[in-house]
């Protein structure tokens, strides 16, 4: 099997489809695959290239009208120089545009079919604009499959008019080679995080009101209320920092809240073990737009934490409600800051909910497993 991977970003920018793009390709071709990604050029990118093992491609364009062309254009060229070593046997596009709209394009003009990598929203949110869920659904429905992250996401595709035995469900996964917890017992000192018993509570993310951090902000207050004072750490950067800290000020729990800021993918397993426990409660702001999945569940798991989780979207679906974790109302605050003091003040429960992610994570959850599970698709399909 060939691949041409198509993308619009891959690390290293910052992101959840970013990673899941990169770490996706780097398990096929630990699976011998042949591939090559072509993705936007990014700051860095050409610094980043030469350390890893994959055959990227980045081309530059101004904004989405020229990345369609000059994805299509280097997939193209790719194609007619044989830079795959073999016939490529298929397109993979992770996103419905621009990547699908330069995928459908040269599916068009080579035969080669493409298949789309579905993220919620990117397959559910059109909005009232009437030519862009046309051209959605006319993308959707020309690839020969579609990969989904999750059975929410999957709901999506079909819903866009792909038949039923066209969508797989390929979930996320953890590098367990290099996503490493090292049981070093001073985590929280290289975040500057006090080690005075303080619990630690978790979430890492763009600051972006889908993602919930001010319903945890507000549930503060009665987290402290119960268990004397905690430490909400905040991972990430986004339009909504100065929001959340006056929020923060709003519920006098400012001393309680520490944003840390964009935090490198590398350094991550540390701050996941400064944690006592992970939670993201990601919100539904506009119709569509719901956590398909979202990785750092799972890397969260894998470290050992019990997670806290909405009840919507793909959440549940990497949260096992009472098994793994505990999923929420993301509009009830209430809601939240008695999950948050269930899961303190009883460490048992957090401690098997932790092992219990954990175990999970590394029987179904792991690039490798998600890799076989596209391989298995594009073989279903006749892809390969």
């Amino acid at each position: 099997m060939s691949l041409i991977i198509m993308t619009d970003g891959l690390l290293p920018k910052l992101g959840g489809i970013e990673r899941y793009t990169y770490e996706l390709a780097r398990a096929l071709q630990q699976r011998h695959e042949q591939l090559v990604v072509i993705t936007s050029d990014l700051p860095g990118g050409q610094l980043y290239d030469p350390a890893s093992s994959l055959p990227i491609l980045r081309v530059g364009a101004r904004d989405r009208t020229e990345r369609v062309r000059a994805l299509s254009t280097a997939a193209l060229d790719c194609i007619r120089d044989g830079n795959l070593g073999q016939p490529a046997t298929a397109l993979i596009a992770t996103k419905w545009r621009p990547s699908g709209l330069a995928a459908r394009t040269v599916s068009h003009r080579t035969g080669i079919p493409f298949v789309l990598m579905a993220h919620d929203p990117d397959v559910s949110r059109c909005g009232h604009n009437p030519v862009k869920w046309l051209t959605q659904r006319r993308i959707v429905r020309s690839a020969a499959g579609g990969l989904a992250v999750s059975r929410y996401v999957a709901n999506c595709l079909r819903r866009r008019g792909l038949a039923e035995d066209r969508i797989a469900v390929v979930y996320g996964g953890v590098n367990v080679e290099t996503f490493a917890v090292d049981g070093d017992n001073t985590a929280r000192l290289r975040f500057d995080l006090p080690d005075n018993g303080r619990p630690v509570l978790l979430t890492a993310s763009r600051l972006v009101a889908g993602k919930g951090h001010s319903q945890i902000i507000a549930a503060l207050p009665r987290v402290v209320e119960s268990l004397g004072d905690v430490m909400y750490v905040i991972a990430g950067a986004g339009p909504e920092e100065q929001n959340l800290r006056r929020l923060a000020e709003k519920h006098h729990v400012s001393r309680s809240v520490r944003f840390l800021g964009a935090i490198d993918h590398h350094r991550m397993p540390a701050l996941y073990q400064a944690a006592d426990l992970f939670i993201m409660t990601s919100r539904q702001l506009s119709v569509g737009n719901q956590e398909s999945l979202a990785l750092v569940y799972l890397e969260a798991s894998y470290c050992g934490l019990p997670v806290i989780a909405s009840d919507t979207g793909g959440c549940p679906e990497a949260v096992l409600d009472g098994q793994t974790g505990l999923l929420v109302d993301p509009e009830n605050p209430r809601q939240i800051a008695d999950s948050i003091v269930r899961l303190l003040a009883d460490k048992d429960l957090a401690s098997r909910l932790g092992a219990a992610g954990q175990k999970r994570v590394l029987q179904q959850f792991t690039w490798d497993r998600v890799a076989e599970r596209v391989q298995e698709a594009l073989c279903r399909w006749a892809l390969l």
